[in-house]
């Protein structure tokens, strides 16, 4: 797929998996695991990617590196037991290379399809501040942010979030045909149905 523009992805993956009762990022799914399987979907479309690891981390890099070599920057959020998850994307946005935009990319959603990449990259044209897929109305990810948006993003010192910095900004909605971009896997629940 050529394009003009260039994108990048930032995954968090520091989170704790709490309330799953086992580590998100390194259940099976499939051949691979969850993260691999949620990163894997992106990297044809991106030039610059950053996952931000913390909990178990050193085994959440070691698979990202084995099955995406010389792809992605790995950086640690030493604080991930008691931070949100704004600032593990502070960290990524640091570590990301330069991009004209970039896609915010949970490490537990391992359904999202490749057409939905294609149909957000497709709906950029260097306008809008954020491009999100959408199913029956409902917004999902990943959300495709312009990169101009970083400083903001960096800065920000209110509550609420990455969520409330967006919020505050109009989005471009594409409508998809793909349920997976509304389901992250947060509970057993969840893993069984996907299972």
């Amino acid at each position: 797929m050529t394009c003009q523009f260039r994108f990048g992805a930032v995954i968090p993956a520091a989170g704790l998996s709490s309330r799953m009762g086992a580590f998100k990022p390194l259940l099976p799914y499939a051949d691979r695991t969850v993260i691999e399987a949620s990163v894997g979907s992106a990297m044809p479309y991106i030039c610059t990617a950053a996952a931000v690891v913390g909990y178990r981390g050193g085994e959440v890099a070691q698979v990202l590196r084995e099955r995406f070599p010389g792809r992605l920057t790995i950086v640690e959020n030493p604080d991930y037991a008691s931070t949100d998850m704004l600032r593990s994307v502070r960290l990524g946005l640091r570590a990301m290379g330069e991009c004209d935009a970039f896609f915010l990319l949970p490490a537990d959603m391992p359904m999202i399809a490749p057409r939905v990449y294609e149909a957000l990259i497709a709906a950029f044209d260097g306008e809008p501040d954020v491009i999100c897929p959408v199913l029956d109305g409902r917004r999902g990810h990943p959300p495709l942010i312009r990169a101009r948006m970083i400083p903001e993003i960096l800065a920000y010192e209110g509550g609420g979030g990455l969520r409330a910095i967006l919020g505050c900004r109009k989005a471009k909605e594409i409508a998809v045909n793909e349920p997976g971009i509304l389901i992250d896997l947060d509970t057993p629940a969840d893993y069984r149905a996907i299972r």
